[in-house]
């Protein structure tokens, strides 16, 4: 008897490869002394695992940014910029270079990713939103804001596309909090608070509405991240600290997946075989 896969059959099989491609994770690092370590953190459970540890600048990120078309994870220190595949078993560090504006050396203290570039944040000098050629390296000013923010975590939700960024200025705004940044318009929209009295949380990762503020630590006087709903600017719950040291900077990144070709594939099948039984 000859057998038919069904169009749900199909979608659910998408769905199915789309799901083991990668799992949707946060993954954090910050500068402390001695001995650092870059981890994934399961948003689920919080439990951390590292994936690159060493007493070098490569371990000790300010910035962090993932761009899921190449599966790259981009990080800096200072003006260094380093890459790696992310791959869950660890990381494998290469040293990009330095990064310029104007021809002159610049660092960044925070990163995110969207359209193909880098896009970094300074808090000295010219204050600004900047985007980076990550084969170049070469910035360019995209939006100058007040220097009365103070925005050292930054990242672009991937499901939307938006620009977001932390600032630890009581000044900037409606103070401390999660800023959504209009670089079109040259805006910024406040979004969501600081929760427990925190004052400075230099990392930030954000995903599908969700923001995760990440502090710098230790996680004896910083026990927890905060994971936080955008859309209503309030705290859906906490994630322990992995961090045994106090860094100057802190940074994170949000791993979503895009499908694999294969789980593209079915989704084009059974979008055909949808389309042919209608028009039988």
């Amino acid at each position: 008897m000859m057998k038919y896969v069904t169009r749900g059959t199909l979608a659910a099989l998408a769905l199915g490869t789309v799901s083991m491609t990668a799992e949707a994770q946060l993954i954090v690092g910050n500068d402390q002394s001695g001995t650092a370590t870059i981890w994934h953190i399961d948003v689920a459970t919080g439990v951390a695992t590292s994936l690159y540890s060493a007493s070098t600048s490569e371990a000790k990120p300010w910035g962090m940014a993932y761009d899921p078309a190449t599966n790259t994870l981009y990080w800096n220190n200072g003006s260094n910029l380093y890459s790696s595949p992310f791959n869950i078993g660890g990381l494998t560090p290469t040293l990009l270079g330095g990064m310029t504006y104007n021809g002159s050396s610049v660092n960044f203290v925070g990163l995110g990713f969207r359209n193909g570039m880098l896009v970094g944040t300074r808090n000295i000098a010219t204050e600004a939103v900047y985007e980076i050629d990550p084969a170049t390296r070469v910035a360019s000013l995209v939006y100058q804001y007040s220097s009365a923010f103070d925005h050292g975590g930054v990242d672009v939700d991937f499901t939307t596309g938006l620009l977001y960024g932390l600032s630890d200025s009581t000044t900037g705004g409606q103070g401390r909090g999660l800023y959504e940044i209009d670089t079109a318009n040259q805006t910024e929209t406040f979004r969501a608070p600081y929760f427990n009295g925190e004052t400075d949380l230099d990392g930030l990762a954000v995903h599908n509405g969700i923001a995760y503020y990440v502090s710098d630590g230790p996680n004896t006087t910083q026990a927890n991240f905060y994971v936080v709903d955008i859309a209503t600017g309030t705290q859906l719950g906490t994630l322990p600290s992995p961090f045994t040291g106090s860094g100057v900077f802190s940074a994170a990144a949000f791993i979503a997946p895009i499908p694999a070709p294969g789980a593209l594939a079915l989704l084009g099948l059974a979008g055909l075989t949808g389309l042919r039984r209608r028009r039988r």
